[in-house]
């Protein structure tokens, strides 16, 4: 038989959509439904516990995607207005306004539209977690957790409730769980114990990272750090139960060991898979396209969406 011809590539939309997870969110009550950063009206980071009774909480997720030469890498951000406990907030040291926990879904190009599934990483708190989707992948600086979980092609991830921690393994979830499901519309869970919400995808690139410039207190976001001579905010600018408490995608710290600086899991994607996971075949450093870097000025980066 003659040689099967590549295809065209599917567009970074598809490749969101295709791989978009199934969220099993643990939900004790409203508090733990996934909603917009702006889910009140307006970019204001230190009035979201206050709004989160009164805000629209209809699903939405946060994504981007970056592309090297062998790989495309998807990132997906939950958003929470509040990440609290079990006890009151006033007698525990759990709670703190905003949070925002990511996951990573690594995809090998193949020759087909939508590629290969390699790795799903899920970040629960102060660790990043490694799942493997094909067995050739192993741990190198994180060691491999367990095998992803696949509905379709698409990872399925269990958030924790209260603390919103992510992870690709079964977890009994309490007292109840809402199952999350990406779709055409922003839906709000009918109850703590919907099983087919839909949620609508956002470009990180359009509306966190376009907003980006507005920190201090009062605005979006607070604790500015440098990335190779850029300031960028940190965390979300928050003050009710602790400071500045819930990073920004480009924010976090966690597993970045000697090779890594804050902000890489994010922003340099393929620097750090490199560094958490052991590839079996080819892995490219060299971006065809990650809009980020090339904002930022930081070598020769497209940033041109196809």
């Amino acid at each position: 038989m003659p040689p099967t011809e590549p295809q065209p590539s599917a567009s970074h939309e598809e490749l969101a959509r295709h791989y978009a997870p199934v969220i099993h969110q643990g939900v004790a009550s409203n508090q733990d439904f996934i909603t917009a950063a702006d889910f009140d009206g307006d970019w204001i980071g230190n009035n979201n516990w206050e709004n989160q009774s009164t805000g629209d909480l209809s699903a939405h997720v946060y994504y981007s995607v970056a592309e090297t030469e062998t790989h495309w890498f998807l990132f997906y951000s939950l958003f929470h207005p509040r990440d609290y406990t079990r006890d009151p907030c006033e007698s525990s040291d759990g709670c703190h306004e905003n949070d925002m926990e990511s996951l990573q879904v690594v995809v090998a190009k193949d020759g087909t539209s939508f590629g290969r599934l390699l790795v799903v990483e899920t970040l629960a708190h102060s660790h990043i977690y490694l799942y493997v989707a094909d067995q050739s992948v192993k741990g190198n600086a994180l060691p491999v957790k367990a095998s992803a979980r696949i509905e379709g092609d698409r990872p399925v991830v269990y958030v924790e409730t209260y603390g919103h921690g992510i992870y690709g393994q079964r977890k009994i979830l309490v007292p109840h769980a809402v199952i999350y499901r990406v779709g055409e519309q922003a839906e709000t869970p009918e109850g703590l114990q919907d099983g087919d919400v839909s949620y609508q995808l956002v470009p990180i690139y359009e509306t966190l990272w376009a907003h980006r410039d507005e920190i201090g207190p009062g605005q979006a976001f607070d604790q500015p750090f440098n990335y190779r001579g850029h300031i960028l905010p940190a965390t979300f600018d928050g003050q009710n139960y602790g400071e500045d408490k819930a990073n920004t995608p480009w924010g976090y710290n966690q597993e970045t060991g000697d090779a890594l600086s804050r902000g890489d899991f994010f922003l340099d994607p393929a620097k750090a898979l490199a560094y958490h996971v052991s590839f079996g075949a080819d892995f490219s450093l060299e971006y065809v396209y990650n809009p980020y870097l090339a904002d930022l000025e930081l070598g020769s980066v497209p940033g041109q969406l196809r």
